[in-house]
């Protein structure tokens, strides 16, 4: 199999909806090399390219025992979401939270399998920890809750297998790197407003700073002689952050903080190549 399948998970910042105009700025050669995607989330990029040799990566430790555990067990992973969803009521949500919650750092399928249903079942389809590290989003009321089918996990299973998966900064890519590899970069983006919760996938959170950390290690891959793809906010410091760079804008619409409705914005497509 090397179809395209479409991502399982809700990920504020997901590409599902812009995947369509991304793929345009895929590099045709993108399959002679290795292609690397270090924000990993729910992965649109890579499961709309189903690159043969890629490695994938992102900091939330969760998020890659979620796709490590549907490689190694599938059938496992769901029958526990269908024990889940039976049971699915606001009590139940918060006891499956607070379980999940205990056991931060821990490889596990009944790990992963809760990670799914909270994502399923919590308000927006956020992920969001607070300062400690911990999950803390409400139930989200949902009617007519679905979750993975066995054959979709199967077909997942059999594509994650060939990949590797890391935990890890997008920094730790820079050794590993060749010239001529594909790495797409969708970093956590900068708060519209005050209550943005876009970089509050992990504990340790992302700042200006960090764009700034990110736009020098985006340069030193391009200096490399690899080809570099990044999506972010078409902010003027972010701009600013990549003078040199390709640049296009993309109107989008998605949620702008935690209690908002849908708005549409601009994005920025950058990349150290014509696009």
């Amino acid at each position: 199999m090397n179809k395209e399948i479409k991502p399982f998970l809700r990920w504020i910042g997901g590409k599902q909806n812009l995947i369509k105009f991304l793929i345009k700025f895929v590099p045709e050669d993108y399959n002679k090399h290795k292609y690397y995607e270090p924000f990993l989330g729910a992965g649109s990029m890579f499961f709309k390219i189903i690159p043969d040799n890629a490695y994938l990566s992102d900091y939330n430790f969760h998020l890659i025992n979620c796709y490590k555990m549907i490689a190694e067990y599938p059938y496992k992973v769901h029958n526990l979401l269908n024990l889940f969803l039976k049971n699915d009521s606001k009590k139940y949500y918060y006891k499956i939270r607070a379980n999940f919650n205990r056991n931060i750092k821990k490889f596990s399928y009944v790990q992963a399998a809760k990670f799914i249903y909270l994502n399923k079942t919590c308000f927006n389809g956020i992920y969001r920890v607070n300062k400690e590290g911990s999950f803390n989003v409400p139930y989200g009321y949902k009617e007519n809750l679905s979750i993975p089918t066995l054959q979709y996990l199967n077909d997942l299973s059999f594509i994650l297998k060939k990949v590797k998966l890391e935990c890890f900064s997008y920094e730790n890519i820079y050794s590993l790197v060749k010239k001529g590899d594909f790495v797409y970069l969708d970093p956590p983006y900068p708060p519209l407003n005050g209550s943005s919760y876009f970089s509050h996938y992990t504990k340790e959170r992302f700042f200006s700073d960090d764009q700034k950390r990110l736009a020098v290690f985006a340069e030193k891959l391009s200096n490399k002689g690899c080809n570099v793809l990044i999506s972010n906010a078409d902010t003027k410091e972010i701009r600013e952050l990549y003078l040199k760079w390709y640049k296009k804008p993309i109107d989008v619409v998605r949620y702008v903080s935690c209690k908002s409705k849908r708005r549409r914005v601009k994005e920025l497509i950058i990349a150290n190549y014509e696009i």
